[in-house]
């Protein structure tokens, strides 16, 4: 199913995501206090509006609380990024993440309940976008131009067929690495099965990947 995004702050990283979710099929609205960053960006994005996110009543007319998810990819104003925080919330938005420059913003962040906060030091936009835009992906990191490592989570109701039962070598060219169930890492085995719940790393293409995206609900 198609996703829509909104990216709150046309900065360098934000303005980068804009364009990788939107050549990517997304529907994205972008956001900023800055005119010129809007202007920049509002043909590539499906919509685009300068405005001041600290304001309720701003916020209030783009109706964000309909998307399916708001990045709030402001920079280093920590007080603009808490007060964007917040009043998302109030207006019950569904579902927020946050970007952080440094360890003691990303404490912040998750005090006001963020989902999820991403290190901007440390992650290409190419691998959050993925991130997003899938399904059951849950971490994705490129290794090479054509090999990534993936975290899936596996969200069936029934265990799966074994590993040697879904063959996912041959079938995807896709390794299972190691499979997170609750506190306990297992280091797969052919007769093992996917339990509801479990998280599954696999190293391969980034087409098996999405084939196995698909596949692992």
């Amino acid at each position: 199913m198609k996703k829509d995004f909104a990216v709150i702050g046309l900065g360098s990283f934000g303005s980068r995501l804009c364009r990788v979710l939107s050549e990517q099929g997304a529907d994205v609205i972008a956001v900023d206090i800055n005119e010129e960053r809007v202007n920049a960006i509002a043909n590539e994005v499906t919509l685009a509006y300068c405005l001041d996110s600290t304001r309720r009543s701003a916020l209030e007319q783009i109706r964000l609380q309909d998307v399916d998810l708001v990045i709030v990819a402001i920079g280093d104003k920590l007080e603009s990024v808490i007060l964007t925080i917040i009043l998302l919330k109030e207006l019950g938005v569904k579902r927020i993440i946050a970007r952080a420059g440094d360890e003691s913003v990303k404490r912040v962040l998750v005090h006001l309940g963020v989902e999820d906060v991403i290190d901007t030091r440390e992650l290409a936009v190419n691998n959050l976008s993925y991130r997003l835009l899938s399904h059951s992906v849950t971490q994705y990191f490129e290794v090479t131009e054509e090999h990534s490592v993936a975290t899936l989570r596996y969200e069936g109701k029934e265990p799966s067929a074994t590993l040697i039962e879904m063959d996912l070598r041959n079938k995807y060219n896709l390794n299972v690495l190691l499979i997170h169930r609750q506190k306990e890492d297992i280091v797969p085995k052919r007769e093992d099965r996917f339990q509801p719940g479990d998280s599954v790393v696999v190293f391969g293409t980034k087409s098996a990947i999405k084939r196995m995206d698909k596949k692992i609900r």
